[in-house]
């Protein structure tokens, strides 16, 4: 992966990916008619809030823009259908979009030069893996520990 290859993913994977990720559990949130599962669309939401904003300043460092791609045809074709799936049918799905993210995630860790852009991919790697874990959990029937690793990344988690 050549720098500009690499940056490219950055802005595309991680910033947009989270700005994609808000707008999607924000829907979620404001569509989900039961209060448990609202919740924990709500706590999915907090996280991608909190990324992307501890990602500008590392964007920034990089000589990158912050702004926002607008996702409101994406989240359109995305939600279709939402309220007809079942909470198993939106958890498997949590599931393979995690799948791509950390794939095309863990491409850019391998790519990322050591020190502070190597920590920040390591770490946009364990936020992934911990959305990844809650919807496994929610399908294994866990929903009790569900969001265990989602909680533990938040510095300001939703009670």
């Amino acid at each position: 992966m050549t720098r500009d290859e690499y940056l490219s993913a950055i802005n595309e994977f991680f910033y947009q990916g989270e700005v994609l990720g808000e707008a999607f559990f924000a829907y979620c949130v404001k569509h989900d008619r039961d209060p448990r599962q609202a919740g924990k669309w709500a706590m999915l939401l907090q996280l991608e809030s909190e990324t992307k904003a501890r990602l500008r300043p590392f964007l920034v460092s990089l000589g990158m823009s912050v702004a926002q791609d607008d996702v409101s045809a994406r989240i359109a074709e995305i939600t279709e259908g939402f309220a007809g799936k079942s909470w198993q049918q939106h958890m498997a799905e949590i599931d393979g979009i995690t799948g791509f993210f950390l794939d095309k995630f863990r491409a850019i860790e391998a790519a990322a030069p050591d020190g502070p852009e190597r920590d920040m991919a390591r770490a946009m790697v364990e936020h992934e893996t911990a959305i990844s874990t809650f919807a496994r959990r929610e399908l294994a029937g866990d929903g009790v520990n569900s969001l265990a690793d989602v909680r533990a990344q938040l510095r300001w988690p939703l009670p």
